[in-house]
């Protein structure tokens, strides 16, 4: 009997060292309000983790649907299908490695791939595991955590996790394609401004002969050359960016110093910071914009050089719309980086859109129109020609 008890007491003894090395040791964990990348649609979230040995670094997506259960799989095809930086092997039924690269980080994590966890609980195989809302999908190496039950094989890891930022990538334009240049000089740097609505990013070039120029240079440069082109300073930096057509109005109120250099944060404010040769400067308003980093915004939009600021007349453009009457959709003919505005008989504009640089059409939908009549102009920045559209 005193053997018996030994044992058991010895027994209780290892595990409650198990359990007290578990409390010491918190499995680290993220709130789902901290994920900044989601992927799928639905009324349900589960949070998708893995955490990589060398280097020792975990990383968070997000998941959502309406089914009542998912499979872990279908999380992590999804995840792979939107995010090309993720991957893993499950070629032999089994998963045989989970992959991470994004230029900088190049993660593998090649181990016991049943070694993971479904909230905090030891997870069946990734095929056949489902997952509701709520869950917590985590996959480790345990070579980099600890025992939270040694009987169940269930690990934890301490390695503060971070959340993945979508991938994104700026939009730019080749300089060879700017149409309207400001100053002189060798140097070369092109400036843009990506408004939310209507989602249009027109660019300038700016030419100059000195090292560097301040950003505050070029748009005082641009708004001195360009009369649609003007900017409001306040208390706090640049409160406002315009441009001002008989067609097109744009604002863009919002967080200014979120713009880029180069597709990164600018590090200082407009009237300090330095461009050089070869820069890229864009503002946009960040309703619009994609957060790839802590505090760095870009714009998917398109960027279109800005048209010349010429005196715009009224004239026959060659334009056309076909079909017309239309019901679902037309097609406008018109020259390439023309500005598009679609109003009602009272005026209204019911959208704006630009005519792609190296295009000579926009389908122009109808389908949400009333039946009646509409006026579609077209304006190049030389000269503007109006056409009525019929739907029905």
């Amino acid at each position: 009997m005193r053997i018996k008890n030994f044992t058991l007491l010895f027994l209780m003894g290892i595990f409650g060292l198990f359990s007290l090395n578990a409390q010491a040791q918190q499995d680290a964990t993220i709130d789902p309000s901290e994920i900044h990348y989601w992927i799928g649609e639905g009324v349900n979230e589960v949070v998708f983790i893995v955490n990589w040995n060398e280097p020792d670094t975990a990383l968070a997506w997000g998941y959502r649907f309406n089914e009542e259960t998912v499979t872990v799989e279908t999380v992590m095809d999804a995840i792979a299908e939107a995010d090309s930086r993720f991957s893993y092997d499950g070629a032999s039924g089994w998963l045989n490695d989970i992959f991470y690269n994004d230029g900088v980080l190049d993660l593998s994590l090649a181990g016991a791939y049943w070694m993971y966890n479904v909230n905090a609980g030891m997870a069946d195989l990734y095929t056949i595991q489902t997952v509701a809302n709520g869950d917590y999908i985590k996959w480790g190496d345990e070579s980099c955590g600890f025992f939270i039950d040694p009987v169940n094989w269930i690990y934890g890891w301490e390695k503060e996790i971070a959340a993945v930022y979508p991938l994104a990538f700026d939009a730019k334009i080749d300089p060879s394609e700017i149409l309207y240049w400001v100053g002189q000089g060798e140097n070369e740097v092109v400036f843009a401004v990506n408004w939310a609505e209507p989602n249009i990013c027109y660019a300038w070039g700016f030419r100059f002969s000195t090292e560097s120029v301040l950003v505050k240079d070029v748009m005082d440069a641009i708004a001195e050359a360009d009369d649609r082109f003007s900017y409001v300073v306040g208390g706090w930096g640049v409160e406002d960016i315009k441009y001002d057509t008989p067609d097109l109005q744009m604002a863009l109120v919002g967080m200014y110093w979120m713009y880029n250099i180069n597709g990164m944060m600018a590090g200082l404010g407009y009237d300090q910071q330095p461009v050089v040769a070869g820069d890229f400067i864009k503002w946009g308003d960040e309703s619009c914009g994609t957060e790839i980093a802590p505090w760095t915004l870009v714009w998917e939009t398109p960027v279109q050089p800005v048209p010349n600021n010429t005196s715009v007349s009224e004239s026959n453009l060659n334009a056309s719309l076909q079909p017309n009457p239309a019901t679902s959709y037309t097609m406008l003919n018109c020259p390439a980086g023309s500005v598009v505005t679609v109003c009602d008989v009272q005026g209204r504009i019911l959208s704006t859109s630009v005519v792609g640089h190296n295009m000579e059409s926009l389908r122009i939908e109808t389908a949400g129109f009333e039946a009646g009549l509409y006026f579609v102009t077209i304006n190049d920045g030389a000269a503007r020609q109006t056409l009525k559209l019929m739907v029905r």
